[in-house]
């Protein structure tokens, strides 16, 4: 098991809020939800040189992505912010879906090229 940016395992098994990291994650959900990308939080991150959970110097998407959908931030973000997130995400995805709720789309598209060999 990995464990959450933010949250530090104790002695006695449980998880610790590490302060400074949860006002990043606050930075990411409120950022997020004032209408920020995935791609606008990476760079925001960025420039203001706060490295990833790895360690590296930038974020990914998919980290971004990953931090905003797990639930285990609800003890910092709060209930609500997480629940907004989670609306906002759904609104902005750009998958079409029929009356039933399949995709609306099940082919996928092949380059031209690929036709040709």
């Amino acid at each position: 098991m990995r464990i959450p940016y933010a949250f530090h395992l104790t002695s006695i098994g449980s998880f610790e809020i590490i302060e400074n990291e949860a006002k990043v994650v606050q930075i990411i959900f409120d950022y997020y939800l004032a209408g920020a990308s995935l791609g606008k939080v990476v760079d925001m991150l960025y420039a203001k040189q706060i490295p990833s959970p790895t360690g590296k110097t930038k974020w990914t998407r998919a980290a971004i992505d990953h931090l905003l959908s797990n639930s285990k931030y609800i003890a910092i973000v709060g209930l609500e912010s997480y629940m907004s997130v989670q609306f906002e995400k759904s609104a902005r995805c750009n998958i079409d879906f029929d009356k039933v709720g399949a995709p609306r789309k099940e082919t996928r598209y092949v380059s031209p090229a690929m036709t040709l060999m």
